[in-house]
């Protein structure tokens, strides 16, 4: 990952999802390319989410920001510290836009919104609420996201 830049598509798992099984993560099949095929809703007996590997955690620099997607939708990444990531839903809050990683921020190009990569709150607006935080974590030497 490149501070401020996607992911490198070899890293990309669009529509790929990583399924737990003895405590293993094992990719599944990737959705055929140009599918239009939309997630059905959550069954509220799921679980909150599937984890999907995003990326590789040495592809982002500590202190930087990157993007990536998990279970087709756009996410943003910031590494604070050497072994830990945080990971925000890519949606600006004020109007819909797909955010894109800055430096330690997220900028939406539509309106001008800034959001801080550490805690996805709103630096300048005119946003008013944060981004949604999304559950992410190191697995060996992937980014996982649970989408």
């Amino acid at each position: 990952m490149n501070s401020g830049k996607p992911l490198p598509r070899r890293f990309l798992l669009l529509g790929t999802a990583a399924t737990t099984a003895g405590g293993a993560l094992s990719a599944c099949s990737v959705a055929p390319t140009g599918s239009t095929t939309v997630p059905a809703a959550p069954d509220a007996s799921a679980p909150p989410g599937h984890p999907f590997r995003i990326g590789k955690l040495s592809d982002i620099n500590v202190g930087d920001t990157a993007t990536g997607k998990a279970n087709g939708r756009t996410v943003v990444v910031f590494r604070p510290e050497d072994r830990k990531v945080v990971a925000y839903d890519a949606t600006c809050t004020h109007a819909g836009c797909t955010v894109a990683p800055v430096g330690t921020t997220f900028e939406c190009p539509c309106h001008g919104s800034t959001f801080n990569g550490s805690d996805g709150s709103v630096v300048s607006g005119p946003a008013r609420r944060p981004l949604t935080s999304l559950t992410a974590a190191i697995d060996g030497d992937w980014i996982t996201i649970l989408a």
